[in-house]
């Protein structure tokens, strides 16, 4: 299965935290979602938001052993839904990626979500805690 990931799991060293592996790549568009920091943490969530677009990447093959740990990881707030990712390549690939659900979004914060922000801000200590 492919998934789409923008936010912290566009970090290959966080995947490969989470799950133990590492995984083929495709940098990606998704048209008609916004990205907002969540309330109090670096989380990214994901909701659809027409005319915006959310730059992330495309895990291709990702297996169902690595994909339950991805979704431990993204936490029971977010659900995957099918979406359709516009290759930076010009292909197009059918993955799935995270949205959180309807009931969460009260966590949502009005600040788009920054990745040299996250990065420097949270990525180490939250690669750190998956390893662990």
């Amino acid at each position: 299965m492919n998934v789409f990931v923008s936010g912290p799991l566009m970090f290959r060293d966080l995947v490969k935290a989470v799950t133990g592996k590492t995984f083929q790549v495709r940098h990606g568009l998704l048209r008609g979602h916004v990205q907002f920091f969540l309330r109090d943490e670096g989380q990214a969530a994901m909701i659809p938001f027409p005319d915006h677009i959310v730059t992330g990447v495309v895990y291709l093959d990702v297996d169902e052993e690595s994909l339950r740990k991805i979704d431990a990881f993204q936490g029971a707030r977010f659900t995957r839904q099918e979406v359709s990712i516009e290759a930076e390549n010009g292909e197009w690939y059918e993955a799935d990626a995270y949205e959180i659900k309807t009931g969460h979004k009260k966590l949502l914060t009005a600040r788009e979500w920054d990745e040299d922000e996250y990065r420097e801000t949270y990525l180490k200590k939250v690669v750190a805690s998956c390893r662990k």
